[in-house]
């Protein structure tokens, strides 16, 4: 006993260590953004309206956890411990019926639970309405007295729903489990089916809910069922009493552990993904400020992907770099400057789509976005949009509304001392305004402007002509043209903004300048106001004839001008997205 004791103890310390370090180290953006798409209120209002779906004690349990994982390293010892909890429960379940302890095979279902939580919308709700399905199963089994049994089963099917939502047929399989194993008990079986059946059919108008919400809640898909199922399977396989003594000898648990790392490592490769990983990296870093941390990212996984390229474009803007390296990533024309958003546009595109708004000045669609991108999550609640909400609103000038913002931030955990400082700047002397107030303030519109949704070219102008020193639009709008390959309104907009705003021409719009400037044959007078330097003219010069000798052929420029704007003037393939 005391060497099996110490088994479990060390298989579980190794569990949890590697569950840690794989989600810190490996995956740790998805849960930073599983926080910030939630958002939890210490308030009577807030716990009440959990009540109004089913699986109401999961859900709050689940989300109050979530807030730890806007700490480095919160969200993987939360996780991790979550995880270790549904172990030791599974390995009760499975000693319920054996006497041996089968601490890896109980691994099984935990692991399938571990693969599940590399989904986004996969929540530590769903895993709970597991656990406390569990924990009212083993309640369920102590039970000796048969009559005692059947109404404890019967009457907790309706709580279990209540309360947990899907931990409802959790117990439901494992009770046919045990059936299975005590052999008898079917009609009483079948009754508990058909009332756990009803239910949802019965409840769903009061919860507003769709047939497929009604029985799956609070999951999104029937996935969050297959640990208790794989449990439950595991349960009759244990009723061989020659599979159970192979599992027990030493031989057994190499198999098992073989299978079992197997089975991780298979999940992993299939259902991780580590390319929305990088794009998320760059994102939470982005909302957390790391600016540089977002460049260096993204100049090392260089991924061919709109919303990289989209944040690339941020931190260049931030860097005060974007005319001189606009073209050293990837492009998709304008699609990297600014997020479009329509009907078939991904969630998280919505979700990121305020950021650039937001950086230019434009406060109206900035909120339009971060309205959008909190109705579009499955929570409709987002502590990361509440505070964006915020800081619009502040730069607004709009207290009420930047007030009820930070009225909600107040009631949280871990966003109450951000609130406390924007109300700081909120109720500052205007002399005493923080510069970051000062700028963002000095890049709103001063007046309305009427414009479709995703027409940025109409925004971006009327940004730089209502204030010609936002050169954060200015950038934009140069770079907006650049990308669109539209040379002649480039020129013009650099001819009226630009000469002024840049002490000397990038290298990126020195290239574009050029390119207008050849059309228009100007004088060598002309060319010089312009500032742009001359290893960039005498490459011009250079490009130039190589593209004649090769008669419109790439491959002899790809190399030394494969990043330059002329290069992908003459050869990048315009199309809609």
């Amino acid at each position: 006993m005391k060497g099996e004791v110490g088994f479990r103890v060390l298989a579980g310390a190794i569990f949890l260590v590697v569950c840690i370090v794989f989600f810190q180290y490996g995956y740790p953006y998805h849960l930073f953004l599983k926080e910030q798409i939630r958002l939890f209120l210490f308030t009577p209002g807030y716990f009440l309206s959990y009540f109004t779906k089913p699986a109401a004690l999961s859900c709050l349990t689940g989300d109050f956890l979530t807030q730890f994982n806007y700490l480095r390293w919160g969200g993987p010892v939360v996780l991790g411990l979550v995880l270790l909890l549904e172990w030791i429960l599974c390995v009760a379940v499975l000693r319920r019926f054996t006497k041996e302890y089968f601490s890896l095979v109980a691994f099984f279902p935990v692991v399938m639970e571990w693969i599940l939580h590399y989904q986004i919308n996969y929540s530590l709700a769903e895993t709970f309405s597991t656990i406390f399905g569990l924990l009212f199963f083993l309640f369920y089994v102590r039970i000796r007295s048969g009559k005692g049994k059947a109404l404890t089963g019967l009457a907790g099917i309706l709580p279990l729903y209540f309360l947990t939502g899907t931990g409802m047929w959790v117990f439901l399989w494992l009770m046919l489990a045990e059936s299975i194993y005590r052999k008898g008990g079917w009609i009483y079986q079948g009754v508990c089916v058909l009332f756990a059946v009803f239910i949802p059919f019965v409840f769903r108008p009061f919860y507003l809910l769709t047939y497929k919400q009604a029985f799956l809640y609070p999951a999104t898909n029937s996935l969050v069922l297959v640990p208790a199922l794989l449990l439950a399977v595991l349960l009759v396989l244990l009723l061989n009493k020659p599979v159970r003594f192979r599992l027990t000898t030493l031989a057994g648990r190499g198999v098992v552990l073989t299978v079992l790392l197997c089975f991780l490592g298979l999940g992993t490769y299939a259902k991780a993904n580590f390319t929305r990983e990088k794009l998320l990296s760059l994102d939470s870093e982005a909302y957390f400020g790391n600016w540089e941390r977002v460049y260096r990212k993204v100049t090392a996984c260089d991924l061919p992907n709109p919303v990289a390229t989209y944040y690339a474009n941020l931190a260049l803007s931030y860097r005060g770099e974007m005319g001189e390296k606009l073209m050293e990533y990837y492009q998709p024309a304008s699609y990297g400057l600014f997020l479009n958003v329509g009907p078939e546009s991904p969630v998280l595109n919505i979700f990121f789509s305020n950021e650039a708004f937001f950086h230019v000045g434009d406060m109206n669609m900035a909120q339009h976005s971060a309205m959008l991108g909190m109705i579009f999550l499955p929570s409709a609640r987002s502590s990361r949009m509440a505070k964006r909400l915020a800081e619009i609103n502040l730069v607004n000038e709009d207290i009420p509304a930047t007030e009820k913002y930070l009225r909600m931030l107040d009631k949280t955990l871990f966003h109450r001392k951000w609130a406390a400082a924007t109300r700081q700047m909120l109720y500052a002397d205007p002399m005493e305004t923080n510069l970051w107030l000062q700028v963002k303030r000095g890049q709103r519109f001063t007046s309305d402007l009427l414009r479709k949704g995703n027409d940025h070219e109409t925004s971006l102008k009327a940004l730089v002509e209502h204030h010609p020193g936002n050169k954060v639009a200015l950038n934009y709008l140069l770079s907006w043209y650049l990308l669109n390959k539209d040379i002649q309104s480039f020129g013009d907009t650099y001819d009226r903004y630009g000469k002024d705003a840049f002490p000397f021409a990038p290298r990126i719009y020195g290239e574009g300048l050029l390119i207008w400037l050849a059309g228009k044959k100007v004088p060598e007078g002309v060319l010089k106001s312009y500032k742009i330097p001359t290893h960039v003219i005498s490459e011009f010069v250079e490009y130039t004839k190589v593209y004649e000798a090769a008669n419109g052929q790439g491959a002899p420029l790809q190399e030394k001008y494969g990043r330059s704007y002329w290069f992908y003037y003459h050869f990048a393939q315009m199309r809609n997205e």
